[in-house]
């Protein structure tokens, strides 16, 4: 059996039409007869085939023409179109294809060509969309990464702004400035709250400055005289 497609035949002859029904059903496809080019826009319009085997000479609307029509409309713009005619003229045949049919069967039908053709045409449809869902897929994960790397890009941004508002609110606490009362004879510094700290204690809770303790050389001649000095 071959693969499920459903297939709209269009033919003003009855023999050929049940034809045409018979061997495409026989093989597994699901087919829709139309014996005139009004009822066959009318049956795509309803519900598009996978598949239109159009044949060129009909009364009223030929098969040019409903090919013509069905081109014009969105819906039915890209489906498949294989003429169908007795006639073996080159002329017809180009302009089938020249309109944009995808291939030309010459009646009386041939049952194996016949359903090549038919198989051919379905499974080039079938890899067609199949291509079209992927380029989707492809195109939406395309556009889902370009957001997430915006989104990356917006974060990274915000983090360096927040790094640099929390050094710049660190520099702030941690740098002295303003007016500081400090002791005149003492030297402590009085704080906030009013209470009176040693110098090095102060500085170090307010910055991250570090005390290493000496003496100066005034001091050290002061506190630690050396024996040439007589004291």
């Amino acid at each position: 059996m071959s693969e499920h497609g459903t297939i709209l035949i269009v033919d003003d002859t009855p023999a050929n039409l049940k034809l045409l029904l018979d061997v495409l059903t026989q093989d597994g496809y699901r087919v829709r007869p139309a014996d005139s080019g009004e009822l066959a826009l009318a049956s795509v319009a309803a519900s598009p085939p996978d598949l239109i085997l159009l044949d060129i000479r009909m009364p009223g609307l030929d098969g040019f023409e409903v090919f013509r029509r069905l081109r014009a409309q969105p819906a039915s713009r890209d489906i498949a179109v294989i003429f169908i005619s007795a006639s073996t003229e080159v002329d017809q045949r180009v302009e089938g294809l020249k309109l944009g049919a995808v291939d030309f069967i010459t009646k009386p039908f041939q049952r194996e060509e016949l359903l090549a053709r038919v198989h051919t045409h379905l499974e080039l449809r079938r890899i067609r969309i199949q291509l079209e869902r992927h380029a989707d897929e492809l195109q939406q994960a395309n556009e889902a990464l370009r957001m997430e790397a915006e989104e990356r890009k917006r974060a990274e941004a915000d983090r360096e702004r927040l790094i640099v508002e929390l050094q710049a609110a660190l520099a702030d606490v941690r740098t002295l400035s303003g007016i500081i009362p400090i002791c005149a004879g003492c030297k402590k510094i009085r704080d906030d709250q009013g209470y009176w700290n040693q110098l090095e204690s102060y500085i170090s809770r307010h910055s991250l400055a570090r005390f290493s303790h000496g003496y100066c050389p005034d001091c050290l001649e002061k506190y630690l005289p050396s024996p040439e000095s007589g004291s």
